[in-house]
């Protein structure tokens, strides 16, 4: 029978000398005896238990590097926490425990310890949109659903108003899943933003009016309708991940693409998402502002990075009503984006996946200014409803014949008119040519 280990208490030195001893009968063999002895073992293996027993040395070691991280982790200036497979937060640095401080716990200052998906359902009134869709993102990332989720978090504590951008990006290590959560505060950025509002430069104004002019739906407003539109519109950059609604948040604003593109999933049983439409610069995310619902019923998600124009959705309304060429445009892209989702869902139930990644390949390209742009693997599967052994065939068969290449998650389109051949009929009946003559 093996010995009981004796007490390890490392400030005791007469105990850890016990332990030493004891580490030695349990090793057999003199090579692995002079082996512990040079310091080359890290671990021993009780055979009682069967359970790897660090030894001293050793343990100092992994302390020590836990320290390092911790140190690199709180000399970073913005506020991080890590989560486990859970929810539950185990690690904090130094500024995430200063905002917890300084916001009494408001916009979801969680302390290590503490259940991350419960303090998103015990907020307050005012921050329960914005923290459902923390929830539910946190939820498909760890479920593998998507590798990162971004959204923007408002809200009013003690502290005053603040405003921040909270990414969530999934990592794992030895088969465990964890989620990284950064939060970036962008307070400032958008008082300076509200406070040169009713008084933009000429040149602010000139930049939306240009870039206004690269979406198909304003630039076919008559001269007249479009400058008074103008005055509302606001130019932004999307990001790739952000999300701009979640299903049953308040649509704040309207979008419309220039040279970005949106997509818009539905999402099943709290996490699982489907692309039903597409969105570029033929139209506009947030359309249902104009049939006077001001919830979103999709998640609209940018796909791809570039520049977009929105408008309060309260002077959207008010223009809308002022403006007949306005609803009839917004009536015409709401026609044609019935067209599409109604031809992807007949489309993703009967046809192959090679030809139907090469039918959402020609959407994308034909709304974006360039044939080469960053796709995931993940992204491509929840896009067309499939696993991402059925992307990496049909990407496979599709770059064998030199229609397109894919390298670490860039793709870029080397044959059109081959793509074409390749895709199913559904293209024709989706191409936003085809479609604006339809309307």
């Amino acid at each position: 029978m093996n010995p009981e280990p004796p007490a390890r208490d490392r400030s005791d030195l007469q105990a850890e000398a016990a332990f030493k001893d004891w580490v030695r009968r349990l090793v057999t063999g003199a090579a692995e005896l002079q082996a512990l002895e040079a310091g080359e073992i890290d671990a021993v293996i009780d055979p009682a238990t069967g359970s790897a027993i660090l030894l001293p040395e050793a343990q100092a070691a992994l302390q020590g590097s836990s320290r390092l991280v911790l140190s690199a982790l709180d000399a970073l200036p913005g506020e991080v926490c890590l989560l486990d497979s859970a929810g539950t937060v185990v690690m904090t640095n130094k500024a995430w425990r200063a905002f917890v401080v300084a916001r009494a716990g408001a916009g979801l200052g969680v302390s290590e310890g503490a259940d991350f998906l419960a303090a998103c359902r015990d907020v307050s009134a005012s921050e329960r949109l914005h923290a459902r869709a923390v929830a539910a993102g946190l939820r498909e990332v760890l479920a593998g659903g998507r590798e990162l989720f971004r959204c923007k978090y408002i809200f009013d504590s003690p502290g005053g108003y603040c405003a921040f951008t909270l990414t969530i990006a999934r990592i794992t290590g030895d088969g465990a899943v964890h989620a990284v959560v950064t939060r970036e505060n962008v307070t400032e950025r958008k008082r300076v933003r509200a406070s040169h509002g009713p008084g933009r430069s000429k040149s602010r104004i000139a930049a939306v009016a240009r870039a206004g002019t690269l979406n198909r739906l304003l630039a076919g407003l008559p001269a007249k309708e479009y400058k008074r539109v103008l005055a509302g519109l606001e130019l932004v950059k999307l990001s790739y991940g952000d999300v701009l609604y979640e299903p049953g948040q308040q649509m704040r604003y309207a979008y419309f693409p220039c040279d970005c593109l949106v997509s818009l999933l539905t999402v099943v049983e709290g996490h699982r998402a489907l692309e039903v439409g597409l969105v570029g610069r033929e139209g506009m995310v947030g359309f249902r502002l104009g049939l006077g619902i001001t919830t979103a019923s999709v998640r609209s998600l940018v796909q791809a990075t570039g520049t977009a124009v929105r408008i309060k959705s309260d002077r959207f309304l008010r223009e809308c009503q002022r403006s007949p060429a306005l609803q009839r445009a917004q009536l015409h892209f709401v026609n044609a984006l019935m067209i599409q989702v109604t031809q992807t869902a007949a489309c993703n139930r009967f046809h192959m996946v090679a030809a139907r990644l090469a039918r959402w390949l020609l959407m994308t390209r034909e709304r974006l200014p360039s044939g080469e742009f960053h796709l995931t693997q993940e992204f491509l599967a929840d896009m067309l409803g499939v696993r991402r052994a059925g992307v990496t065939r049909a990407a496979s068969a599709l770059q064998r014949r030199n229609l397109i290449r894919y390298r670490r998650g860039t793709i870029t389109i080397l044959d059109q008119k081959g793509l074409e051949a390749s895709s199913c009929s559904c293209y024709q009946h989706v191409k936003i040519t085809r479609l604006e003559a339809a309307t």
